[in-house]
């Protein structure tokens, strides 16, 4: 929201879409309030704008416009004076100038939109030094030598070394035990985290600073291919952390991407409403739609999300090729059915 909502990527394989009106919603909870926010905007300007609240089981607008015509609720939204005095440009959106005019419902949306973290799965180097830092402090170092340890990294000590010219550790020293030709322990032997651990167990460590930080604080962490370099049971520790009321007792949530099926292995690990999925279709555009929309038989239930999704009972799943022929036929004729069987929700 600090940035201009004209400054969007276009859908450019398309020429019926390219210049269309690009749409925006989200809806979210908070203090057991239920908010529906969205903007629809080109280039250019603003073409809609909108907020809605939900306490019991009515609906009330806060706000709406429709270019440079608007709605306010007179209470529940006060703005009027930011409207009479022509503070709303057509390339602003309401919502960012009452916040930035101390509007109390608007400073509510936004700083909780600020609760929001963004990290790269391909890019660890970017968010290393978070969790380097992170091992100042005794109880973090703890933490995340204990997870480092449940993962089975033979890890027994980490300690952060090399501070650059900005205060900022540069690499961290991980400890090992050293055996005889016996399997006795004779020694120690202390290996660079940047060096000398596999990529895995880097990427791993990097990512433990802002989980744990997301966990402590009750954020909502944003991570792009997070599987990636991850063993797939890694994958599962992490978002049964997640799903602990234990390790999770603020709520934080995690939002990632993958193409690790496994984890769709056991139905109990995640909501059928938390997953969705990505399919592209011939002419290059995806469509994002959830596994709650599907109805799930009963002898569907007896497997597993991924034998599911492998079968192709929710499409998304590419097409290989010629050699690939025969199941690229069969394939298609399951997603075509699947689709037709979408539902809003299992009953």
């Amino acid at each position: 929201m600090n940035g201009s909502a004209l400054d969007k990527n276009h859908f450019l394989l398309s020429t019926t879409t390219e210049n269309e009106i690009s749409s925006f919603e989200i809806i979210f909870l908070i203090n057991e309030e239920i908010y529906r926010y969205g903007f629809e905007t080109t280039s250019e300007k603003i073409m809609a704008e909108w907020l809605f609240v939900r306490s019991d089981s009515k609906e009330i607008e806060l706000f709406s416009r429709k270019e440079q015509v608007f709605k306010i609720h007179k209470t529940k939204f006060k703005v009027q004076d930011l409207i009479n005095n022509e503070r709303i440009s057509p390339e602003s959106l309401l919502i960012s100038v009452a916040y930035f005019n101390n509007n109390p419902v608007a400073r509510t949306f936004l700083q909780w939109l600020g609760k929001f973290d963004y990290i790269s799965g391909l890019r660890e180097d970017l968010y290393m030094y978070f969790t380097r830092d992170m091992l100042q402090e005794e109880k973090n170092n703890e933490k995340i030598l204990q997870l480092m340890t449940d993962a089975d990294l033979s890890i027994n000590e980490l300690s952060p070394i090399n501070k650059n010219q900005h205060n900022y550790f540069t690499d961290v020293s991980s400890f090992h035990k050293k055996y005889d030709q016996n399997n006795e322990v004779v020694g120690t032997v202390r290996l660079s985290m940047n060096k000398e651990e596999s990529s895995g167990t880097q990427k791993y460590f990097a990512l433990l600073g802002p989980i744990l930080a997301t966990l402590e604080n009750g954020r909502t962490l944003f991570v792009d291919e997070m599987d990636a370099k991850i063993h797939p049971n890694l994958m599962l520790k992490i978002v049964e952390m997640f799903n602990s009321k234990e390790k999770n007792p603020k709520n934080a949530q995690l939002v990632f991407n993958t193409h690790n099926t496994n984890l769709l292995d056991k139905n109990t690990l995640f909501r059928k409403d938390q997953v969705w999925f990505t399919e592209k279709d011939r002419y290059g555009a995806a469509t994002l739609f959830s596994l709650a929309d599907f109805k799930i038989t009963k002898t569907e239930k007896e497997a597993s999300f991924e034998e599911n999704y492998i079968r192709g009972k929710y499409g998304a799943v590419p097409f290989l090729g010629d050699s690939y022929g025969r199941n690229n036929e069969m394939n298609n004729k399951i997603n075509k059915n699947s689709k037709k069987s979408l539902l809003n929700d299992e009953k």
